[in-house]
């Protein structure tokens, strides 16, 4: 892709000058939540504007892989940083076909609670210098299509753990 990003690790999450954040609550363990990460092929089916996801290096699958991603006209290559069974899946964006970052990292954590999962989104950013005047539109883009993609991860877990 022609538009290379800054490699950045997870604690980037920490310290990146844009942070957005979503949160949700899945009736199930995180162990019945976690193959809805774990699983490339299966973010398209509960994620809201996702159209692709798919692995480009050969299973087993965890931190080094890479995939290659599709969310409305966004195409990405990534690389996983993090991939804690049932508790914590984390990529870099390595490359995108659109020049709006510098580097993007999104860490997904996953903690029971009594009965439930709660799963907590967070997209570490630094955008271009062109996008800055914009980022607090987008910003509040991004946290809204964080929500929606989320939205549908509680039915496809439902659908998935029978």
């Amino acid at each position: 892709m022609p538009f290379r990003l800054r490699s950045e690790d997870v604690s980037f999450v920490e310290r990146a000058p844009v942070v957005v954040r979503a949160e949700t609550s899945v009736p199930a363990s995180p162990e019945a939540v976690w193959p809805a990460f774990a699983d490339a092929s299966a973010w398209p089916e509960w994620f809201t504007g996702m159209k692709d996801a798919h692995y480009t290096s050969p299973a087993p699958y965890g931190v080094g892989s890479t995939r290659r991603v599709r969310v409305m006209s966004l195409e990405a290559d990534e690389t996983i940083l993090a991939f804690d069974v049932g508790e914590r899946f984390a990529f870099r964006v390595d490359s995108t076909n659109l020049p709006l970052f510098v580097a993007l990292v999104e860490v997904v954590t996953l903690e029971a609670v009594g009965s439930t999962t709660r799963v907590v989104y967070r997209q570490a950013l630094e955008p271009r210098p062109w996008l800055r005047l914009l980022m607090p539109l987008l910003r509040r883009q991004m946290e809204r299509g964080l929500r929606r993609g989320l939205d549908g991860l509680a039915p496809w877990v439902a659908a998935h753990s029978r």
